[in-house]
């Protein structure tokens, strides 16, 4: 990045922010723009009133650098033909937060088709006939000069966004086709991991739903329901003994034996450096490492593009002793998502993640129990509002019954997780090494 510049006053735009003139230099070099590649720029709407199940809507906190979190993402009564075919997702459009956290660049796979987009969230779709391949614009602006275009173009003073206007001047380059092509298979061949491993997840999840075989516990749907005073414990919370959640366990237990979180494993905190050692990824270094928040369990993996990093020197310090097939757990805000650490992770965990290392049992099999609602349900029983936020304290989460279902099934069902994590990791790689080549695009 250029650390000094000069300014001629004919040269001054309607705007005096630094970053917008630091990147003059470079991308004047650059060969078109995002306006002349885009077929359309469309803003989505505003929903708000969620359902169970139905149409995937997806807002401007489930975008993350290179993925869409499902897990998180809303659904709503609106049907597609109900809203503008605008706002309805496509493979290989680009979806790049507007508001929040700004800049924020994903491109869909077959998972997110027509899926709704919300009103914070931009979509582009590139023209068929564009100069740039869509997974290479996705690449590039993933690049740190991508991202700090976008930053250098970002307006507000409380709010910062970028509008319509300032994304369609982003610079492009345009690399010879074989690159193009080159970039893009590695992004191409990094979905399609993605897919598959989410697919397998869900395989995995399904066989040990059928195992348990509960059938559905119908309950009065009233806002009041009695305790005895015997089935009382040391919880003193309505959810705790809400009866869906309490006869769902009762089912389970009848049926198979249980064991406890914290006779299996062990379970550790993370911590909290300050946030003034926080770097956002523009101002990070080569030897800065990715710092973990519960925004940053995504699609149950670790986030490898996080908003924060920290220094090395921290990573050390802190010496939090995570390893691969260590199960990272969320126990504050967003309670109860989770993550497998593969050997392409390497990260800091905050105060609101827990690390469960798995001793007895698969740490695969445990991950898909915690997945399922037999781990969910026991989640939020146990879940306390801490002033305002949802908070699981680690003891509670320690409570959680673990049922032993067969061992040929727990073996099916590990392998498959398994496999999906490797994916994962392989996935990662595939990333890395687009951003790479994209930057000796950008320096030649």
């Amino acid at each position: 990045m250029i650390s000094s510049f000069k300014i001629l006053y004919s040269e001054i735009e309607d705007r005096l922010l630094v970053p917008f003139y630091r990147l003059k230099e470079i991308t004047n070099k650059l060969n078109t723009d995002i306006g002349s590649e885009a077929e359309s720029i469309t803003n989505g709407i505003d929903l708000r009133t969620f359902i169970k199940d139905g149409t995937p809507y997806i807002r401007v906190s489930d975008i993350k650098r290179g993925q869409i979190n499902l897990q998180t993402a809303k659904k709503v009564k609106e049907n597609l033909q109900d809203v503008p075919k605008k706002i309805i997702v496509k493979a290989d459009d680009l979806l790049i937060s507007r508001k929040g956290t700004p800049g924020i660049i994903s491109i869909a796979t077959e998972l997110e088709e027509k899926c709704i987009i919300g009103t914070e969230i931009i979509k582009i779709t590139l023209k068929k006939e564009s100069k740039v391949l869509p997974k290479f614009t996705f690449a590039f602006l993933n690049s740190n000069i991508g991202i700090a275009q976008i930053h250098s173009k970002l307006t507000g003073t409380v709010s910062r966004g970028i509008n319509h206007p300032a994304l369609k001047t982003i610079r492009l380059p345009i690399p010879s086709k074989r690159k193009q092509i080159e970039i893009s298979g590695f992004i191409e061949k990094a979905l399609e991991k993605h897919v598959m491993a989410l697919s397998k997840i869900e395989e995995a999840k399904t066989i040990f739903i059928k195992e348990l075989a509960v059938k559905e516990i119908k309950i009065n749907e009233n806002k009041f329901y009695r305790v005895f005073f015997k089935d009382l414990n040391d919880m003193f919370t309505p959810r705790y003994y809400y009866p869906l959640y309490q006869q769902t366990i009762k089912e389970i237990e009848k049926k198979f034996k249980t064991v406890k979180l914290s006779d299996i494993s062990e379970i550790k905190r993370g911590d909290e450096p300050g946030s003034k050692n926080y770097k956002p990824i523009l101002n990070k270094e080569s030897k800065d490492v990715p710092f973990i928040r519960t925004s940053d369990i995504v699609n149950y993996e670790i986030d490898d593009y996080p908003d924060f990093y920290l220094p090395k020197e921290i990573f050390t310090e802190l010496n939090q002793d995570i390893q691969k097939e260590d199960v990272i757990f969320t126990k504050d805000g967003k309670i109860g998502l989770s993550a497998i650490y593969t050997e392409s992770d390497e990260c800091i965990l905050a105060s609101g993640l827990a690390r469960i290392r798995v001793k007895k049992y698969s740490p695969h099999y445990v991950f898909i129990v915690l997945n399922t609602f037999c781990g969910l349900y026991q989640t939020k029983q146990r879940v306390v509002i801490a002033a305002t936020l949802p908070h699981l304290h680690p003891e509670r989460l320690a409570e959680i019954k673990i049922p032993i279902i067969p061992e040929s099934k727990q073996k099916e069902i590990s392998k498959l997780v398994k496999e999906a994590f490797d994916l994962k990791a392989e996935k990662k790689e595939l990333i890395r090494k687009a951003r790479e080549e994209v930057e000796k695009v950008i320096q030649e």
